[in-house]
């Protein structure tokens, strides 16, 4: 079964009733990443893994010159994202390889690249019997460092690269880009709640070392309230505020 549901502004997203969906990590990558090139935005994007293509709808929203590429290996999510593409006039912007992003050799350097990978290596935790949820979380099709090494092949000298990993494994992240050649440059550590620890991180990653950027993002107050800066991040990649 397949749900059509609201994305950025008025952009619409095909994704499965039953299986991985779009998230809060996919928003905040795209919110990372529309920050971090907002001042002099790029003409073309690279996407890693795109699954659904909600990351890449939500930069093509934020940015309507843009146009980019990207690849994903499952069939089904494959499928669902190129409906989403079609529904939202996409097409002529974003072309999406069916294909494994480990194989990827594109005559062509991108000044953004972004990915919202797995995260779990087999053995840290049960894998899911709904194998689309057991791809889009554990790395059955490539881990952070395959992610790394294809981004570092079609980065630009001046380009940004932004992904998203779990906080207890964010040192997997620095040696992924040190053994790329690449420097993170800015992190934000997501909070569900004050008083809660971190969950995920968003990093910024690129070519040009500098004293790495780190803040705190978080989503609800002690009251449970939505808080303003989270709403800002929301607002910004063309969602509506929450409470």
């Amino acid at each position: 079964m397949t749900r059509c549901d609201t994305l950025s502004g008025d952009f619409k997203i095909f994704q499965p009733e039953n299986g991985q969906r779009y998230s809060t990590d996919d928003l905040l990558t795209a919110w990372l990443a529309i920050k971090t090139v907002s001042a002099n935005p790029p003409s073309r994007f690279l996407d890693l893994g795109s699954g659904l293509a909600s990351v890449p709808m939500i930069v093509l929203w934020k940015f309507p010159a843009l146009s980019g590429i990207g690849v994903e290996i499952r069939p089904n999510r494959y499928e669902l994202a190129e409906r989403s593409l079609e529904i939202n006039g996409l097409t002529e912007r974003f072309h999406i390889i069916h294909g494994d992003l480990r194989e990827l050799k594109l005559d062509e350097k991108f000044d953004l690249v972004t990915s919202t990978p797995p995260y779990y290596q087999s053995v840290e935790g049960p894998i899911s019997e709904n194998d689309d949820k057991a791809a889009a979380r554990f790395e059955l099709n490539g881990n952070i460092d395959d992610y790394f090494k294809t981004a570092a092949k079609h980065l630009s000298e001046k380009g940004f690269f932004i992904t998203v990993y779990p906080f207890l494994y964010a040192s997997r992240v620095y040696a992924a880009a040190k053994n790329c050649g690449m420097h993170i440059n800015s992190r934000v550590d997501f909070i569900p709640k004050e008083g809660k620890p971190a969950l995920i991180s968003i990093f910024s990653a690129s070519f040009s070392e500098t004293e790495t950027e780190q803040k705190l993002l978080v989503m609800r107050d002690s009251a449970g309230n939505h808080t303003k800066e989270y709403n800002n991040a929301r607002t910004l990649c063309g969602f509506k505020e929450k409470k």
